[in-house]
């Protein structure tokens, strides 16, 4: 088995430079982290840290990292996580980054700080080389994210491809060839999946991909009200509307109904996530599902599948089912 001497020898670096990387201190030169980490994951080098682990880790708590509580997406993945550290006699401690890799950086240090057995980090701001390292010290999942094969890290994700075409299939079902589509954030994979699922879609149904038919959002309320006041004004607007969450869906279809027009009489309007106030608006909200509570049980799971050792085993990758649920916002296409 490699040791940390290999390590150093290998990469051409002190003893004390490789334990500062894999203890995650600052003091390190970025090209001398570079060059320790892509020795440790090529020489597979895992051993003497569950080891190290195993003496100085004190507390069976978890972070959460999340991008914004505000969103009600979160809360019932939070509490998966919850329910399922509990259940297996841990602790939940939630931190909200939103969306700053400053905060979020700070949030991750202050947790190894605190020798927490593994951190649960949504939609990662952190590079892909920093993830890597925090999961060679202490356990952790990734949900959102996309990580190279061999990775240290387990990562947690939707069908979000799925989840489009299912959606777009069930508007061309109604008759709907010409499909409006709000983008999420762009520095989002989900997002960044969701729409190249749905300009894939219409090349293989040989529809026209019109740029004008496509709006970047930004996952509110409000994103949504400015998407389907642009969509809806067009000359030629479409007669759906497809949306990356349901929280623009929601400002989409209020901003059609102060607009004069029907839903789902003049123009149809789907969602993406499933929240519960889909339930319990006029019309109700048609989405795709996300497991959302299930997502979260996954996650603690994938992290606690070799406790107590710590890290040390090569991460998993989950991809959870998405399905669409049908509502009363969306029905046949209608000529404007």
């Amino acid at each position: 088995m490699p040791t940390m001497k290999d390590v150093a020898l290998k990469a051409g670096v002190s003893l004390g430079t490789v334990s500062n990387v894999l203890n995650g201190k600052d003091s390190v030169l970025p090209e001398n982290r570079a060059k320790v980490l892509r020795v440790v994951e090529r020489l597979k080098f895992r051993s003497n840290l569950v080891a190290r682990t195993l003496r100085t880790k004190s507390s069976k708590d978890i972070g959460l990292i999340i991008p914004n509580i505000n969103n009600p997406f979160y809360p019932e993945l939070a509490r998966g996580v919850e329910d399922a550290a509990n259940k297996a006699g841990f602790t939940v401690l939630l931190c909200n980054d939103d969306r700053d890799v400053r905060k979020e950086r700070s949030y991750i240090k202050s947790l190894m700080a605190k020798k927490m057995y593994g951190i649960v980090l949504l939609k990662p701001q952190i590079s892909r080389a920093e993830a890597e390292e925090i999961a060679l010290n202490m356990a952790m999942v990734l949900m959102d994210a996309r990580m190279p094969a061999g990775s240290a890290c387990n990562v947690v994700n939707v069908d979000d491809r799925g989840g489009i075409v299912k959606g777009m299939r069930f508007l061309r079902r109604h008759g709907h060839a010409k499909i409006g589509f709000i983008k999420g954030l762009a520095d989002s994979l989900s997002s960044h999946d969701r729409v190249k699922a749905y300009r894939e879609f219409l090349k293989d149904e040989g529809l026209p991909l019109r740029r004008e038919y496509i709006f970047p959002g930004d996952y509110s309320l409000n994103g949504g009200c400015k998407a389907a006041r642009a969509l809806l004004t067009l000359s030629d607007p479409p007669t759906a509307i497809a949306s990356s969450n349901d929280l623009m869906a929601l400002g989409c279809l209020k901003e059609a109904q102060r607009m004069g027009l029907d839903v789902p009489g003049d123009v149809s309007v789907i969602g993406y996530d499933n929240l519960d106030l889909a339930n319990f608006c006029t019309p109700r909200l048609t989405t795709i599902n996300q497991p959302k509570y299930e997502m979260g049980v996954k996650g603690v799971e994938l992290l606690l599948r070799n406790f107590p050792h710590g890290p040390g085993l090569p991460g998993e990758v989950a991809v959870l089912p998405t399905e669409v649920v049908e509502r009363e916002s969306a029905g046949p296409a209608r000529a404007r």
